[in-house]
């Protein structure tokens, strides 16, 4: 890891699992400096603060009829600076859907499950 406080945001519209995600990477690396957000355009307003990584939910605002989804806010995050890693987390276990989000510039696509936080900890650890 290159940066001693990383500046990590995660982009989840299910609080319980942003709280989970940060309490795990926090007891992993006390140093992250880390920024929950239940929408993308929340997330979007605050890019001015270079997230080190953004760990973005691929079924964001599903619920939510004409809100921006994870895709939309994947696009405007490398719209605005293509040097920003995007993790993109998602249940769907699509090759499809996978490969549409790294077309989109996503670093990678990680599928929720048992070790799915353990793996967003080594992304950001070897990439940040």
């Amino acid at each position: 890891m290159t940066k001693t406080n990383p500046n990590i945001f995660i982009v989840d519209d299910e609080p319980l699992l942003s709280e989970m995600l940060t309490d795990y990477l926090k007891d992993q690396y006390p140093g992250f400096s880390i920024k929950s957000f239940s929408t993308g355009e929340a997330c979007l307003q605050s890019l001015d603060e270079q997230p080190d990584a953004v760990v973005l939910d691929y079924y964001l605002n599903s619920k939510e009829k004409d809100a921006a989804n994870g895709i939309d806010i994947l696009k405007e995050i490398k719209r605005r600076d293509k040097a920003i890693p995007v993790i993109m987390l998602s249940s769907q276990k699509s090759y499809a859907t996978a490969s549409q989000t790294i077309m989109y510039g996503a670093m990678h696509y990680v599928i929720k499950g048992q070790d799915a936080f353990e793996e967003i900890f080594q992304l950001i650890k070897a990439n940040v």
